[in-house]
């Protein structure tokens, strides 16, 4: 590129001087300030050129006078281009287990379709996009949803050979239980003044092995019942107590195996000795859980 009004030739580079930036590529702009010359390269109509490298040539007769006082690239970090690395694990910024449906993702797949997974750190299964094969036509963001599934990260692995970069990605997800055995509250008036009395719980759960609801009770005797198991998958068991009264109860639920307790559709129903309303419903245990979905 010859900037005639002060003979200067400038001749960029990418790849260690080995491939010249065709002028075609370049549109130079000037200003005088001072005395001075600043001439500015923009580089492809202002998409830049992407490169791990880059130099320049600069050149003019002997008879232009000209001093050059310094030049100076303008960069924007990049992430690198690959291929089939795996990203690393993201939680979300949520510490727990969680509902995930899918990621947003800002990525560049230089136009060429882009297929990929989620990989979970619970157990190392893929979960497909659903909306994959997908193409990224430079920096741009897309959303990808799947079969929804129960993992504490995850992480974005491909392995079609096809080059792409990611700037960043953001998994939609919701918050959900984790897996235990035990799950139990600490004592607690719920909330009563005085006497109080439970009537019902109605328990939302997902467990392969039978569960057992003990309610221990400052001035009654414990209550102890068996919630037969839901085969894993969410149910949820209405359960009629026997007669209680009580200042203080302590519930909890356990099992021989691993199960999950929805504290958002528990209901524990409590009225205030000698009453004249209606019970209310009261969540003293079990896991976050939320409904919505973004994608």
């Amino acid at each position: 590129m010859l900037i005639t009004d002060i003979s200067l030739t400038v001749k960029p580079y990418t790849a260690l001087y080995t491939s010249q930036v065709s002028d075609g590529a370049i549109t130079a702009s000037e200003s005088t300030l001072e005395g001075r010359s600043a001439v500015v390269l923009d580089f492809n109509s202002g998409d830049g050129i992407y490169s791990r490298d880059f130099g320049a040539s600069l050149s003019w007769p002997i008879s232009a006078g000209n001093i050059l006082y310094g030049w100076q690239p303008s960069l924007i970090p990049m992430p690198e281009s690959t291929y089939g690395r795996p990203g690393d694990w993201d939680d979300g910024g949520y510490l727990g287990a969680k509902y995930i449906q899918g990621i947003i993702l800002e990525a560049d797949s230089f136009n060429v379709a882009k297929t990929f997974s989620l990989q979970s750190s619970d157990d190392l299964s893929l979960h497909s996009m659903l909306e994959c094969p997908a193409t990224f036509n430079k920096q741009s963001e897309k959303a990808f949803s799947c079969v929804p599934f129960v993992a504490h990260s995850v992480r974005v692995i491909s392995t079609d050979g096809v080059a792409w970069r990611v700037w960043k990605g953001r998994i939609v997800f919701q918050p959900y239980p984790e897996m235990t055995k035990n799950w139990t509250a600490q004592m607690t008036a719920l909330s009563l003044t005085g006497w109080g009395h439970c009537r019902e719980v109605n328990v939302p759960h997902i467990s392969t092995a039978d569960l057992v609801l003990t309610l221990q009770f400052d001035a009654w005797t414990t209550i102890s019942l068996t919630l037969p198991n839901s085969g894993g998958v969410m149910r949820k068991d209405k359960i009629t107590l026997p007669v209680n009264k009580f200042k203080l109860m302590q519930p909890s639920i356990s099992s021989s195996a691993g199960f999950r307790l929805f504290a958002n559709d528990l209901e524990l129903k409590v009225g205030q000795w000698g009453r004249s309303d209606t019970y209310r419903i009261v969540r003293p245990f079990g896991g976050p859980n939320a409904i919505g979905a973004e994608v």
